[in-house]
């Protein structure tokens, strides 16, 4: 019934807009609706690779999340892993809060600087609850929308359908990000992110840098059949803003 009910409202509001970017900000989903798959997800995770719990990396990636999501000045319980994958250069932060650093990101970031833009960039996409909102899209498009509704847990679903959940909801990573989310929460995510990056102390330059490092990575895909922007225009807009946003943050205050 209450999905029948989202559906219908969803329909409603969404099919007299048709065209415009209304299908991508809206959210039927509540933190407290999101709560159980987001931890659940972080536990599936986690049982996934090795837990760093002590070093120089853990401590880095403890100090700069926690500086970050204070920035972010958001309410949530945070939470924040080191994870042994040392050939995945990935980070994500699921809805409320939950953080994790795959160790193969860490070349790419080089300091906390770089590290500060990764997870600025992921704490933003949490923040702007953009997990709930990928979630409506999957339930206009009944992606997952049966096992999630039938409240299955993660453990339960098959593996084709937990790796769609795990996707739709951030942590995508190892299953592949089936439903990655659209060019303008990317580009929202980076804007905020950077906000939070200078909140935090950090120098928002390194955050192109890292970009431009991504990009060596290499990508067939052009740009217009990607729903990312491409690393290089990605750091190109960075640029363009960050002395704009700089300016704006020099006087904000932690509440």
């Amino acid at each position: 019934m209450l999905r029948s009910l989202r559906l219908l409202l969803a329909t409603a509001l969404v099919f007299p807009f048709a065209g415009c970017e209304t299908i991508g900000n809206l959210n039927l989903y509540s933190d407290d609706e999101l709560e159980p798959l987001s931890a659940q997800a972080y536990a599936e995770v986690a049982t996934e690779y090795t837990e760093i719990k002590s070093g120089a990396q853990y401590e880095m990636v403890r100090r700069v999340a926690q500086k970050i999501a204070a920035a972010s000045e958001e309410n949530f319980a945070w939470e924040v892993k080191l994870l042994k994958a040392d050939d995945t250069p990935n980070a994500f932060c699921l809805p409320n809060g939950r953080i994790a650093v795959y160790t193969g990101i860490l070349p790419l970031t080089q300091n906390e600087n770089g590290l500060a833009a990764v997870l600025g960039h992921e704490v933003a996409h949490a923040v702007l609850r953009h997990g709930g909102k990928r979630m409506t899209q999957g339930l206009l498009t009944n992606v997952a929308a049966t096992a999630i509704d039938a409240g299955l847990g993660i453990a339960e679903m098959s593996e084709d359908t937990r790796g769609v959940v795990m996707g739709v909801i951030g942590a995508g990573a190892q299953y592949g990000v089936l439903l990655p989310y659209s060019r303008e929460h990317e580009s929202e995510a980076d804007i905020l992110g950077i906000r939070y990056a200078i909140r935090a102390g950090y120098d928002p330059n390194e955050a192109p840098k890292l970009w431009e490092r991504m990009a060596e990575l290499g990508s067939g895909t052009p740009e217009w059949m990607s729903t990312h922007p491409h690393p290089l225009a990605r750091a190109e807009k960075l640029r363009e803003v960050i002395p704009q946003i700089i300016e704006e943050e020099k006087n904000w205050q932690p509440k």
